[in-house]
């Protein structure tokens, strides 16, 4: 048995071995407040066939008991028929209730949902007539924490935003709720993915608001240090007493340890919330990216240490379970190293700081041979656009003696990263090799609008265009951006589509671009196209060179200061926190 296989199947034993879960079992941790938990167990663990009678059942037993409750328990009970609604319209009744791979007497049907969804929209309203004095109470707890959302996805005014959004009544709140649920373009790639027309997932790129994001159809999340120091402050009630916890309870520890632990608290939160996805998918998905210290970028054996320790206690807070959790390595010599070793072992890995082929088609051959079940190669779209963008500006006079303008040039640009990903995606398809467990995934998304970005397919093309491939992880600001697009017709396979000649021709002139796209190795290309060879060719070995390559200088220098603020963050926190706990 290789150890991918063992993997395999400690996650077959533990999703066997999970409880069945009865409904006075449901109403019990309903009276002591553990929504979450009771929804997770009808919406993931409860068989198909049992679903609808197990959920009229709770709502049976919520209508009789309501009168007779604390209002503390009634506002409880009230929120978590809100909750339920949505889930019951959201996208994640099909990663369990509406699996087509299910007997289809067995599974539930979308008229189904609707029926429960509108059952419960009246026992709501009921609910409300008789606890009006709760409404308030709950609509503001909404307006607050979707306030918080809404200002990570750059909306002006998000308590406005927010206020508008809820309204005055859980009726208004939950119909435009599910609406924005509905109409949001991210959830019909989602939608695509559950009827096997695209291998692509959505991932939120970011360390908190997972649970609006998996609504959608989230099922993969990626973080750095910024993205979990962004986490903690968008909800500092939740984690200001962790980081004090973490600070007492380790008085001698260095900022570094300190830092580790408070985003094992925050990257473990997230796990948990994806921990049913990732069982009832085998491992497949359901995974939390975690970015070892970008300042070892150089340092294979540290990464690799960092990386196995955080591991093994992973593996301890989960009971023994397998993490689902993949390590965000950089695409650099030292990252290959540690990548050979960890996938090795069966630890999957993300490559990051990565935009060129010279750096996917190592990576790709590495994990190839590894033996973790999923790991992924990104493509940082945007931190290449940019540069790319920056560097054709520059020859702006030059290339206007050829009927090249300033249009074209940005235009341009915004394909180089989609232009890589097609690419890539292209030539693994051609080896054969398994894109189930070797997944491109598309990050630094960009918006491009304005005059220049006219002839573009959508605003957002490293998100359009590139449908078909593993997974895209999008920032909360892009999602709203793409999500407020008119319905588009998505094409499930877009990422087979080529780039527009006109678009190669400009990004020839662009050094940038011809190291990210060119492929040197005959047994990858064969057909080597020359007018895409950079003027000195790099490779993961040249170490000094490619931490001076424009992309990865930038990037591991913006990780690296990221990652000291975050520390300093911790630091400074240590000085207000109580007494070492003895």
């Amino acid at each position: 048995m290789t150890k991918r296989e063992w993997l395999k199947n400690r996650i077959r034993e533990e999703l066997a071995q999970h409880p069945k879960i009865d409904r006075r079992t449901l109403a019990g941790w309903l009276a002591q407040g553990e929504d979450r938990r009771v929804l997770e167990e009808l919406f993931f663990f409860t068989e198909p066939s049992e679903f609808v009678h197990l959920c009229q059942g709770i709502m049976q037993d919520i209508e009789m008991s309501f009168p007779s409750l604390s209002g503390g328990s009634q506002e409880s009970w009230l929120g978590f028929m809100a909750e339920f609604s949505i889930w019951l319209q959201s996208y994640l009744p099909k990663w369990h209730l509406l699996n087509g791979d299910k007997d289809a007497l067995a599974a539930v049907s979308e008229r189904q949902l609707t029926a429960l969804a509108a059952r419960a929209a009246l026992l709501i309203a009921k609910l409300a007539r008789d606890a009006t004095g709760h409404v308030g109470t709950l609509t503001a707890r909404w307006r607050r924490d979707i306030a918080s959302r809404l200002a990570a996805e750059s909306v002006p005014n998000p308590q406005q935003a927010a206020a508008a959004l809820v309204g005055e009544d859980i009726g208004s709140y939950l119909t435009r709720m599910t609406a924005s649920l509905r109409s949001s373009n991210a959830r019909r790639i989602a939608e695509l993915h559950a009827k096997g027309e695209t291998p692509t997932e959505i991932s939120n790129d970011y360390a908190a608001f997972l649970d609006y994001a998996m609504l959608l159809g989230a099922s993969f999340v990626t973080c750095n240090p910024p993205l979990v120091d962004i986490a903690w402050v968008a909800d500092p009630e939740r984690w200001n007493p962790v980081v004090d916890r973490i600070v007492r309870e380790n008085p001698g520890a260095s900022p570094e340890a300190l830092a580790t632990k408070v985003t094992l608290e925050i990257v473990l939160a997230n796990m948990r919330l994806l921990r049913p996805v990732f069982l009832l998918t085998e491992g497949c998905t359901g995974y939390v990216s975690l970015q070892v210290n970008p300042k070892n970028h150089d340092n294979a054996s540290a990464m690799v240490s960092e990386a196995t320790a955080i591991y093994s206690d992973l593996e301890k807070k989960l009971g023994g379970g397998v993490p689902n959790v993949v390590f965000k390595l950089p695409a650099t010599h030292a990252g290959l190293i540690a990548c050979r070793d960890l996938t090795g072992q069966g630890i999957g890995v993300n490559i990051t700081v990565s935009f060129g082929m010279f750096q996917h088609v190592e990576f790709a051959q590495a994990i190839q041979e590894g033996e973790a079940i999923v790991s992924t190669i990104t493509n940082m779209s945007g931190r290449l656009a940019f540069p790319v963008r920056d560097e054709l500006l520059g020859m702006l006079g030059r290339l206007a003696k050829n009927g090249i303008g300033e249009a074209e040039l940005r235009e341009a640009a915004a394909w180089s990263g989609v232009a890589v990903v097609k690419r890539l995606h292209q030539l693994m398809t051609r080896r054969g090799y398994d894109l189930g467990r070797i997944k491109p995934l598309v990050a630094s998304l960009r918006v491009y609008e304005g005059g220049a970005y006219e002839r573009l397919p959508t605003p957002i093309p490293d998100i359009s265009e590139v449908i078909g491939v593993g997974v895209i992880t999008i920032f909360p600001n892009v999602r709203r951006a793409f999500d407020a697009l008119p319905a588009m017709k998505l094409s499930p396979q877009a990422v087979e589509s080529p780039v527009p000649k006109n678009a190669l021709d400009v990004l020839r002139h662009s050094e940038v671009f011809k190291q990210a796209f060119y492929v040197g190795d005959p047994e990858w290309l064969p057909e080597r196209d020359d007018r895409f060879r950079p003027d000195h060719v790099l490779c993961l070995d040249d170490e000094a060179d490619v931490l001076e390559w424009t992309p990865v200088r930038n990037t591991i220098a913006e990780f690296c200061k990221s990652y000291d603020a975050f520390v300093k963050r911790i630091e400074d926190r240590r000085q207000l926190a109580g007494p070492a706990v003895v």
